[in-house]
């Protein structure tokens, strides 16, 4: 029944949240490439997927709000699935408001008004809340990657004198932040999509509370990209080696040791270059780059133009003089 620390093997729980049309359902559903990708459907989100680049190849979908069907469905992910398959609930806000309104209406209370609960109402929500809660959790425990979609919503307090303005939230009750290694703010600036851990301090040891990072698969599971395995400020202390020789490839990326190959498309050079330069630029996104170079070069589109971007950071480091392409 027990097993050592060292022996423990779970998977991940995330939460990615953000304003509408951001892209939060693309990016969980490309996030991963092995195992099988559960979607656990409350919105009909899912049939847009459909011929999206990155999706998931072996994907299979279950839609409904209904609290029985969604534990079934989870149990039998359990049975079915495999440690490794990721689980896609979208979104938990759709469950936390239909739950919400079924009380409000056993209340006797009109479902488009703004209508206080009763202590009764309010024990049934947050309990049926629970049972997914720990659903997932148990997807989690048994070796399931869970990413869980939840809509942004502002949170206010009543205090003496007004509201207070407590930030940012995902619409649901508070029990999902303790549920969770990370809570995400997904943003899009233009074609570039960022993601920053908001709410509390993330677990995993690789993100940081509030810095920005590429919505890339490197950021959620740098486990996948064998080669973006960086130690804390190993990308700062590598550039400042004047004297290392290094092959025009490894430019675009932060070698795990000998033989590390090139990146195999622009998509893995830009993983590696942002693994092996973020914390010597500032930011993990784009225009961070253009602002430490001092020019505004479009965005790199293959393998060879992310290695010369990565010679130019390398060579500002340095304190060369670098020639806007």
């Amino acid at each position: 029944m027990f097993q050592r620390l060292d022996e423990l093997q779970t998977g991940t729980m995330y939460i990615l949240t953000g304003q509408a049309g951001v892209g939060k359902s693309h990016l969980a559903a490309s996030a991963r490439r092995s195992g099988t990708l559960w979607i656990l459907d409350t919105e009909g989100a899912a049939q847009s997927l459909h011929g999206k680049t990155g999706i998931h190849k072996r994907t299979q979908v279950v839609q409904t709000l209904s609290l029985k069907a969604l534990t079934q469905a989870m149990e039998e992910i359990r049975k079915q699935g495999k440690p490794g398959d990721t689980v896609l609930l979208d979104s938990i806000s759709k469950i936390f408001q239909a739950m919400r309104s079924y009380a409000q209406q056993r209340a006797g209370s009109e479902t488009d008004r703004k209508t206080n609960i009763g202590y009764d109402e309010h024990v049934s929500v947050n309990r049926n809340m629970q049972v997914v809660y720990t659903g997932l959790t148990e997807l989690k425990q048994a070796g399931f990657h869970v990413v869980i979609i939840g809509h942004l919503a502002r949170k206010y307090r009543a205090q003496e004198g007004g509201l207070s303005d407590d930030g940012l939230r995902v619409l649901a009750d508070e029990q999902i932040a303790y549920e969770a290694d990370a809570i995400l703010l997904v943003e899009r600036e233009g074609d570039e999509r960022s993601v920053m851990p908001i709410v509390k301090p993330p677990r995993p040891a690789h993100l940081k509370f509030e810095q920005r990072y590429p919505a890339v698969l490197a950021t959620l599971y740098p486990d996948l990209v064998p080669t973006s395995k960086a130690r804390k400020g190993e990308a700062a202390a590598d550039v400042a080696e004047t004297n290392e020789t290094t092959s025009p490839e490894s430019e675009a990326a932060p070698p795990t040791g000998t033989g590390a190959q090139p990146p195999r498309d622009a998509t893995e050079a830009e993983q590696r270059f942002f693994a092996r330069y973020g914390d010597l630029i500032g930011e993990r996104n784009w225009s961070a780059v253009q602002r430490y170079l001092g020019s505004l070069r479009p965005r790199p589109t293959s393998v060879e133009e992310w290695i010369a971007v990565a010679e130019a950071v390398r060579g500002r480091s340095r304190g060369e003089t670098v020639v806007a392409a």
